[in-house]
Parts: C-alpha cells; structure tokens; sequence
C-alpha cells in the first residue's frame, strides 16, 4: 500500500474540509455578507450571529493552539513584520464594495455555484482570475512595488499574547462578549451554521499543523480561505499536467462538491442566471473589485474576518472592520436604505 506524503495529506484535508463547508454553508445559508447587508437595511442581526459563531468556536481554539506552540504566527501570513498601510486599506474597502455589488463574497459564490447559481459561477471565474492576477500574474509585481511603500509595523504576534500572565483572561471575557452577541437571538439555524464552521476553522489549522511540521517536508498550516485559492483551484484546472494538487484547489472543490450534494438533498439544486445586462456589469465590476481588493487586503470575509480575527492579527481586525464599514456603507447606497 502507497504511504501517502505530506503534500498529499494536505490534498485530502482540503478535500474533506471543503465538503464539510459546502455542506454547512449551504443547508445553513451561511453568509457574512448578509448580515452585514440586513444590519444596513434596518433590520435584525439575527443573520450576523453565524459570523459570531464561527468566532465563538475559532477565536479560543486558535489562540489556545498559538498559546501551546501547536500553531507559530511566524509561519501565518496574518502577521507580517510589515505592510503597507494605503494598500491594506484600499483592498479592504474594494472588497467590501465588491461584495455588496456581486451579493456574496468569494465563499458564498463557490457554495451558491454548487447549487446551480450560473451568476455566481461567473463571479467565481472573474474573482479567481482577478484576484490570480494580483498575486502571481499581470499585475503582481506592481502589487509589490505598491505594496513596499507606507510600510507600516503592527504586533507580529496575537494581540491575546501581549499581556504575558493574563492571556487567557483576555481570551475568556472576548470569548464571552461574541457570545453575548452571538446568543441574543437563541439557538437559530445561522447560529449553528456559524458555530460548525468555526469547528472547521480550527481543525484546518490543527490537522495542516500536524501534518506540515514533516522534519523533512515542512509546509506551513492553512485554513479557510477564498480569495487566492480560488485563482489557485483555476489555475490548476488549466495546468494540472504541470502542477500538483494543493490544499487550496481541493479546498473549493470540496465547497462546490459539498453545496451540490446538500442543495441535492434538501432539494434547492436550481439553474439561476442573469436578469438583465445591467446585473451582470454589475457582478462583473464587483468580482474584479474582490480579486484585487482581497488579495492587497490579505483576505477575505472568511479569511480575514473569520480566520484572521481567530488568529488575533492587528491587520485582520483593522481589514475586517473596514470591510464591514465599506460594505455596510455600500448597501445602504444601492438600495436606498433609510
């Protein structure tokens, strides 16, 4: 029997955390953007508490892997020795009007195409080709000219670890406060959604960190993310005779696999696409705007927003607020709230 390597264990947990996240994500309708777009509406937070679940299982299983050494920031992309200020903040502000404009951030797109959803198919491909773009291709060396001015230094470690002897004391009240938050509506389904999804969250590092610290292979710990492994998943579609399978790729194969076979069950599998030409300039604008805006703003809203946050990164906190202010502000503009 074939031993399987490293590389290959991180293929097969991207697999089956993808599928586990298509599943949930779709029978629980999970979406960040939502809530965010229902708050800017006047309505409940009901639907945010899926985002305040996720974090009430991930931010405390996170920091307690960093808080043992099974997890090293040094080895994250959530705590640079130094970014740029100007970049960080115009990515994040173009993500959160490109999801707005698109009606859904990257994983909600992958998890709706599973479905059937032919408009988010689109923005997938435009997301992934944009966003590839900017980290690797067209435009990626002026990404990184751009990004090597305002340089700016923020903690490099979690913001929980800066008070030696009370870590656990800061992680337990924030713990407390997102539930707080989190339970004001009950035991709701986006609730529960968000609370498994936080489950995901931490096992991907867990398993990856496990699996990387190979004496002899060592590859660094990964966990949810849309943006680049969306481009990334493309990528090797167009070259797999070239490259070898990753965690990202099979990643979103598993979320589109996972939405298709729960949208199957629950019998909400249905072919969907444009209703006007309009609506599709406006999908096509927004999914450039996340590709780019995502990748100069290290994230997404699960990437930044969900895992960054876990991780306690300054940059994280400072991209999500601004993604949500920027979304927040953008909804209430196209549809005329208030």
């Amino acid at each position: 029997m074939e031993v399987l390597e490293v590389r290959d264990w991180f293929v097969l947990v991207g697999l089956i955390v993808g599928l586990l996240y298509g599943f949930i994500a779709q029978s629980s309708k999970f979406c960040v953007r939502r809530g965010i777009s229902d708050l800017a509406e006047g309505k409940s937070g009901a639907t945010l508490t899926g985002w305040l679940g996720a974090l009430l299982v991930a931010v405390p299983m996170t920091q307690w892997m960093l808080f043992t050494g099974h997890l090293d920031e040094s080895q994250m992309i959530y705590f640079p020795a130094s970014l740029s200020w100007w970049t960080t903040l115009i990515g994040a502000v173009a993500f959160g009007v490109g999801m707005m404009l698109t009606r859904g951030c990257p994983a909600r797109l992958v998890v709706l195409s599973g479905t059937g959803n032919l408009r988010a198919w689109f923005g997938v491909f435009v997301v992934g080709l944009s966003a590839y773009a900017t980290f690797k291709g067209l435009i990626a060396e002026t990404r990184v000219q751009l990004q090597q001015t305002g340089s700016l230094e923020l903690p490099t470690e979690s913001l929980f670890m800066l008070f030696p002897g009370y870590e656990w004391v800061f992680i337990a009240l924030s713990t407390l406060l997102i539930a707080c938050f989190a339970l004001r509506y009950g035991l709701n389904r986006d609730l529960i959604g968000g609370v498994l999804i936080g489950f995901l969250v931490a096992g991907a590092w867990s398993a990856t960190a496990v699996l990387g610290s190979d004496d002899f292979d060592p590859v660094a710990p990964l966990s949810l993310s849309f943006v680049a492994p969306i481009g990334e998943a493309m990528t090797y579609v167009l070259l797999a005779s070239g490259l070898e399978p990753s965690f990202n790729a099979t990643l979103v194969l598993g979320v589109l696999v996972g939405a298709f076979i729960s949208s199957l069950v629950r019998g909400e599998f249905q072919l969907q696409t444009f209703e006007s030409a309009r609506d599709h300039a406006r999908y096509f604008f927004g999914a450039i705007l996340m590709g780019i805006g995502g990748v100069l703003a290290l994230g997404c809203n699960t990437g930044q927003a969900i895992t960054g946050l876990a991780t306690g990164s300054s940059w994280s906190i400072l991209a999500t607020i601004i993604i949500f202010i920027s979304g927040y502000w953008t909804h209430r503009r196209i549809s005329g709230a208030y």
